[in-house]
C-alpha cells in the first residue's frame, strides 16, 4: 500500500466531521472497507481491498494499544 497515499486519504477523513460520522455509522466491515474505497476512487486513487484491511487492522490495533 502506497502509505502516502493512505495518509492523504487519513487525512481528508479527519478534517470532514460529516465524512467521520458517515463512515462511523457503518457497522459492517465490508460496507466500511467499500466506502473508503469508494471514497479513495473519488480522489483518483485506487486502493486494493486487501490493503484497506490491514490498514483497518493498523487502526484498530493503535486505537486499542493507545491508553497503553
Amino acid at each position: 500500500m502506497d502509505m502516502h497515499l493512505f495518509h492523504l486519504l487519513r487525512q481528508r477523513v479527519h478534517g470532514d466531521c460529516a465524512l467521520q460520522a458517515r463512515l462511523f455509522e457503518l457497522t459492517d466491515p465490508k460496507d466500511f472497507l467499500a466506502a473508503v474505497q469508494a471514497l479513495a476512487e473519488e480522489s483518483g486513487y485506487t486502493l486494493e481491498k486487501a490493503d484497506l484491511f490491514e490498514a483497518t487492522l493498523a487502526g484498530r490495533r493503535a486505537w486499542h494499544n493507545r491508553s497503553r
